[in-house]
């Protein structure tokens, strides 16, 4: 499943990325950079010269800050501030600095001159400002500055690309944006200050916008555009026919387009044992730019257990694989969200059971090992010995299970050794029940008919019976035959 996501997670890893208006820094530095206030505008205007102030703001003083001017594309004047800098109460929780200078038309001529400050901190960090101004003559025409707010080179962009800046002539007059994009074979550096250019008519594959002179903002569609480097021209012209000078931008981005394809291996079940299982995403790629830079959220949940709650959150970048310990049974899920460094996002989602197993019963009574349904005869009433720590499981529930004695189902003892003596009271006879419980409630029992040792077994009744047939049966017949021998034997008559 697809997600269009820009989590908290990876505006951490992208935030550096997208600077302030016409700043650019170097990246990998952790501090918060540098600021730079100019308080010329842009497109002002003058004959004689134009005065440059403002403030740097920063931790701590800078180690070098100076200014430069360019025209045509071509740095040609500038100048050291640090040592001109004046300390003044800050307005933030940091230092700050003002700074000035006079940019002169007997130094420049007539031109769109590109100012830019730069502050360098111990750290290598260097943070830029740009404005464009123009130094005129009485009958100067055709003048025309070009600035982005951002460098977007090298950046990952999917969708839309925004581009916004500030555009425009003297004298002010209507002007026009030409956008164009062509394949690249690869990272095409922006620079700060734009090149000169020829305006004439836009091609067939251009998109054209118009403006007043001052900010402008664009959003250009890229959503049908394959992933790869895209080469961007934005060229900046008078709308005037008479002005053919222009100013153009070009750089090359990466169009992201596609998120990344996540795939996963791993178990679907496995038996409950002290052991690691491991899910592995190692081939889980975005489809054009490969397998690095992307940020892992592992996510576990054990609806069996827990509900949706999850039980465990592992995210980082490159953090491609996730282990699991084997040794709690259950119903699982493992949900992976992969993000690349551009933000797209996809998820994925594998369902496994771990299954508990069952423990082995085992119960020995005065040292004889007893069976399921036996019956025992002990000889001493008042010390018989229970022993059921010969039962078995997993090694990971091994230690932990419970025994549980019951005598004709009422509790009785809780521990696997015990010792048991037979009450006076009690009948001879007597149902012993061991139940082993391991840590997921699963048990195994074992049940033993106890039987005292003073108990006389009664005649049995069959018997009873059978001997009074018999000796009716013999007495009948003894009668008979008596019977019979007195009428054979002749009385005698006086």
């Amino acid at each position: 499943m697809m997600k269009r996501h820009w989590g908290p997670v990876v505006l951490s890893l992208t935030a550096l990325l997208l600077l302030c208006n016409n700043v650019t820094a170097d990246t990998t530095y952790d501090g918060d950079p540098a600021l730079i206030s100019i308080d010329i505008e842009n497109g002002e205007y003058s004959s004689e010269s134009i005065f440059f102030s403002g403030i740097i703001e920063d931790d701590e003083q800078p180690s070098d800050v100076f200014w430069r001017v360019s025209k045509d594309g071509a740095e040609f004047d500038g100048g050291d501030l640090l040592n001109s800098m004046v300390e003044i109460t800050s307005t933030s929780s940091r230092e700050q600095w003002s700074w000035s200078f006079e940019l002169t038309f007997s130094a420049t001529g007539e031109c769109a001159c590109y100012v830019s400050v730069h502050s360098i901190d111990d750290n290598g960090l260097e943070v830029i400002e740009n404005r464009v101004v123009f130094l005129i003559q009485d009958n100067s025409t055709g003048l025309i500055g070009f600035l982005l707010d951002t460098d977007q080179s090298g950046q990952l962009i999917d969708s839309s690309m925004k581009v916004s800046g500030w555009l425009g002539t003297y004298p002010i007059g209507e002007v026009n944006v030409e956008l164009t994009g062509s394949l690249a074979q690869g990272l095409m550096q922006s620079s700060h200050i734009p090149q000169s250019s020829i305006c004439s008519e836009s091609s067939l594959t251009s998109e054209v916008y118009q403006f007043p002179s001052g900010d402008f903002e664009i959003i250009w569609d890229i959503s049908g555009k394959l992933d790869g480097w895209l080469e961007i021209n934005l060229i900046g012209c008078s709308s005037s026919s008479s002005n053919t000078e222009g100013a153009i931008h070009e750089f090359s981005i990466r169009v992201n387009n596609e998120p990344p394809v996540i795939k996963i291996s791993g178990i679907d079940y496995a038996v409950e044992d002290d052991i690691w299982h491991t899910f592995d995403a190692t081939l889980t790629e975005d489809p054009y730019w490969g397998r690095t830079d992307m940020y892992y959220v592992w996510t576990l949940r054990r609806p069996s257990h827990s509900g949706t709650l999850p039980i465990d959150v592992k995210m980082g970048e490159d953090l491609n694989t996730y282990s699991l310990s084997g040794t709690q049974s259950g119903n699982y899920t493992l949900s992976l969200t992969v993000y690349d460094k551009g933000g797209l996002s996809s998820e994925q989602m594998v369902i496994f059971d771990i299954k508990n197993t069952v423990p082995t019963a085992s119960l020995i009574i005065d040292g004889e090992q007893i069976l399921d349904g036996q019956e025992f005869r002990f000889s001493n009433p008042s010390d018989i010995q229970l022993d059921a720590t010969e039962s078995s499981d997993t090694i990971n529930d091994a230690s932990g299970l419970r025994c549980i004695w019951l005598l004709d189902n009422s509790p009785l003892y809780e521990g696997c050794e015990r010792s048991f003596t037979w009450l006076e009271d009690d009948d001879y006879r007597a149902e012993l029940t061991l139940e082993v419980i391991d840590d997921d409630g699963e048990f195994a029992t074992i049940t033993v008919m106890l039987i005292h040792p003073d108990e006389v077994k009664p005649f049995p009744i069959a018997l009873v019976v059978f001997a009074f047939s018999t000796l009716f049966l013999t007495y009948a017949l003894v009668n008979r035959f008596r019977g019979n021998n007195q009428q054979s034997i002749p009385k005698w008559k006086p």
